[in-house]
């Protein structure tokens, strides 16, 4: 069952449900009655207004949750009151606290759970997971995630009392990529919100500076008042680099056996009275191009999880650190200015 028919839950979780083979829409729910009826004539299925009433008489196996944030807490609780699992789209609730109350309610009734996070099945993730793991770059330090755009929003996510901004709606994509490449948790957090562009009073320019427990620095840049596009990706470690540019992977690299050793220099007369120490790095290139690639069913990940009894995709922990992070953030920046 999907309650809210909006963009994500008609664009993405609907179609998605009718095009899998491992799950049958029996019911929709939305206040608006036009939208309703549309869904329930289209994909054959129940319809109706109130969650409560469709929990009572469908009694789903799963709820979808692709309703504005604002909803995600009371509808995923009233959920797992009803004997349903759910997957709800992100971000997991308006605040910290409401998605601790949420983790509570999972545990408390013995539900599966799990948040929606489909950057993790973008190809640029994909491809970069697979080029760490060859360990070309080396150690990493340093991360720099940035999205861009030029956008006056006026609709519901232009406002905070909506739990509206761009900190919560991209952050929770673009920062969940990048703890999940640095594998550790976040253990100092500065972050400053502006609004530019936005016709509402919910933030609209983040920047977020993470450092993590296993020393890797987090740059997040999310602008949606930009009038030329920021770069997208740049990964740096001890041996390389790596940026995402046209569609494509460029790395950038040496290894560390073809290199030298050229000692360190102990005092202040610097040899031949010259900056640098004169070697020449054996930089090596690959380019991995995403044309073409095919893409991978999110609903897949959700069989696997809530029917085939594997791990979930996105373990409610790794989210939980997430809204933690976005917790600290807001207080660090305090009211947004303009």
């Amino acid at each position: 069952m999907v309650v809210g028919l909006g963009r994500i839950g008609w664009d993405f979780h609907i179609p998605s449900i009718a095009d899998n083979d491992g799950f049958e829409l029996v019911a929709v729910v939305d206040p608006l009655e036009d939208r309703a009826v549309e869904a329930g004539e289209k994909f054959k299925c129940r319809h109706f207004p109130n969650l409560d009433e469709a929990l009572e008489k469908m009694k789903p196996d799963l709820t979808v949750i692709a309703s504005p944030t604002k909803f995600h807490a009371e509808q995923t609780i009233a959920s797992f009151k009803h004997g349903s699992d759910v997957f709800c789209d992100k971000p997991m609730a308006i605040s910290y606290e409401e998605a601790l109350s949420m983790a509570t309610a999972m545990k408390e009734y013995g539900r599966k759970f799990m948040i929606y996070q489909p950057r993790r099945l973008s190809p640029d993730f994909i491809i970069l997971k697979e080029i760490l793991k060859e360990g070309l770059l080396g150690p990493l330090f340093m991360i720099k995630r940035a999205t861009s755009n030029y956008e006056r929003r006026n609709d519901w996510q232009a406002f905070r009392r909506n739990g509206g901004g761009m900190l919560n709606n991209y952050g929770a994509h673009y920062i969940d990529q990048a703890m999940n490449i640095a594998d550790s948790e976040a253990e100092k957090i500065s972050c400053s919100l502006r609004v530019a562009a936005s016709m509402g009073d919910a933030d609209d320019v983040v920047k977020a500076i993470i450092e993590t427990k296993n020393g890797i620095l987090i740059d997040i840049d999310i602008n949606q008042a930009a009038a030329i596009a920021l770069p997208e990706w740049y990964v740096f470690g001890k041996n390389g680099s790596m940026k995402w540019e046209n569609n494509a992977w460029h790395v950038r690299y040496y290894d560390p056996a073809a290199v030298k050793d050229v000692g360190l220099q102990d005092g202040f007369a610097a040899s031949n009275r010259k900056y640098g120490n004169g070697e020449t790095i054996p930089w090596q290139e690959k380019t991995i191009d995403a044309t073409g690639m095919k893409p991978v069913d999110y609903y897949d990940k959700c069989y696997e999880y809530y029917a085939s009894g594997h791990a979930p995709f996105v373990d409610i922990s790794e989210t939980m650190e997430i809204m933690r992070i976005l917790k600290v953030c807001r207080e660090n920046a305090g009211k947004c200015t303009t």
